[in-house]
């Protein structure tokens, strides 16, 4: 039997952690697989034998994103409009890819976009990632980009799933990775809207879904960011990591073609056409 494909199911992901999505799942009591169950019945003279089995079938990365889009993503999808703390959030709108070099031995790489919250207010968010979870390369970019001095404090935010980090307080590490997100490299600032040094690409219209382990909106009086590089208006900060990346849109469903035969309608003009007399034959 052909499976057919679902309306925005022809989309391509550009980054999808299979660890971080399964443990996520598991967290949340939403079930991958299925099973197909069929019944083996007694032989029985004239009678079709039936046969029970159980076959695990695991599911598309499509389905997996609906399953727990359906479990979660009435919270996910309103985590931005509404106030902190987020835990599980989603979006939709242009995301940045860029090189991160962390404390990992191999590149990472750096998801950053912003949004508006519910009163108009700026808010960034920036998620650590695996560069082996996407389809980039190192050599996409321009070049390496800049290794911060707080990588460490990365690397622990993401293995504690934001227990900890040991850079100050929460506040001060989510401005330490606003400013990671943000540093132009060793090349220096460029023009506004220009690709930094560190970027891979710039994908509009691009659906994220993610874990967040901070969540701040920041004390104004005690930061000071004005006449810093896109730091202006910054207002709310959400750091996390990335569960999955999609750009697609809807795509038209198509069903299968007609197999059995319609049945041909009458014309006007024939016989059996309702309220038309059937002309009288004379010999």
């Amino acid at each position: 039997m052909v499976r057919l494909v679902r309306p925005g199911a022809l989309g391509a992901y550009r980054y999808w952690s299979q660890r971080r999505v399964e443990e996520f799942a598991g967290g949340h009591g939403v079930v991958l697989s299925w099973h197909k169950l069929s019944y083996i019945s007694p032989q029985i003279p004239f009678v079709g034998q039936l046969q029970l089995t159980k076959e695990r079938t695991e599911r598309s990365r499509y389905e997996i994103a609906q399953r727990i889009s359906g479990a979660v993503g009435h919270i996910a999808d309103k985590a931005l409009t509404e106030p902190p703390r987020a835990w599980v959030a989603s979006g939709t709108g242009e995301v940045e890819f860029a090189l991160y070099s962390g404390a990992a031995p191999r590149p990472e790489v750096l998801l950053h976009t912003r949004g508006r919250d519910a009163a108009g207010q700026r808010v960034d968010v920036i998620l650590f990632g695996s560069l082996e979870n996407t389809g980039y390369h190192p050599r996409d970019a321009e070049g390496p980009g800049h290794t911060p001095s707080s990588f460490w404090a990365v690397r622990a935010l993401l293995a504690s799933r934001g227990r900890e980090h040991g850079w100050g307080d929460d506040e001060e590490m989510a401005m330490e990775a606003l400013t990671i997100a943000l540093d132009p490299g060793q090349a220096g600032p460029r023009e506004e809207g220009e690709p930094r040094e560190s970027t891979l690409a710039r994908i509009a219209d691009c659906h994220w879904y993610a874990e967040v382990y901070l969540d701040i909106e920041l004390n104004h009086g005690r930061w000071h960011p004005i006449g810093e590089p896109g730091m202006e208006d910054v207002h709310r900060i959400v750091v996390g990591a990335p569960l999955w990346a999609r750009v697609g849109g809807e795509v038209p469903f198509r069903r299968p073609p007609r197999w059995w035969p319609r049945r041909r309608r009458p014309s006007s003009g024939s016989a059996s056409s309702p309220g038309r007399a059937r002309p009288s034959i004379r010999p």
